[in-house]
């Protein structure tokens, strides 16, 4: 898929299977990932990868959370246990903000999170689906500690990637003028 054919067509996709990007797949991933826009080069990024029986394990930590802010509904203990084997590979992509006199934490958070689209275009363009999600998760932190983040790290988000299962949702096209104007 052409650069342009990517960027048009890109489109979230819930349903993910096996399999996942394999290591060759996953290092262009990530590859493309880290030359996402960066002020200073300050590379502000960590990307935690989390597959196999790792994710049993995250979804216990996102369980743990839960219960800790005093939920204890089974079903939803029972989703957020689940949560992470909706996919056969996860990235989480924190912000290690870098102290700078003129590069702020939120710059730095955007560079993550270009750096994470830059991910989804990459697995999009080698035929995976993708879904980015955050939710309450990506500011605990129980989950940013699990994930060998350092205190004032943050997730932007979570990549869960795979095999498309099912038909993508059409995406209608949305008028420029709606969101565009000129100064």
């Amino acid at each position: 898929m052409d650069v342009i054919d990517t960027l048009l067509n890109r489109n979230s996709h819930a349903r993910l299977t096996e399999p996942g990007p394999d290591e060759e797949a996953l290092s262009l991933i990530l590859r493309a990932a880290a030359r996402a826009p960066d002020h200073g080069r300050l590379r502000p990024w960590r990307f935690v990868v989390v597959l196999g029986e790792r994710r049993a394990v995250l979804g216990q930590c996102f369980a743990q959370c839960l219960t800790i802010n005093g939920i204890s509904d089974p079903a939803r203990l029972e989703k957020a246990a689940n949560a992470p084997l909706r996919a056969p590979l996860i990235i989480a992509g924190l912000v290690h903000a870098v102290p700078h006199d003129k590069i702020s934490r939120e710059e730095q958070g955007h560079a993550v999170a270009a750096a994470l689209h830059g991910a989804q275009l990459a697995a999009e363009s080698l035929g995976f689906g993708c879904i980015w999600r955050t939710g309450g998760y990506a500011t605990d932190p129980l989950v940013i500690e699990a994930l060998g983040g350092a205190p004032g790290d943050q997730v932007v988000g979570f990549l869960y990637l795979g095999t498309r299962e099912g038909p993508s949702k059409l995406l209608p096209d949305e008028p420029l003028e709606a969101v565009t104007h000129y100064f």
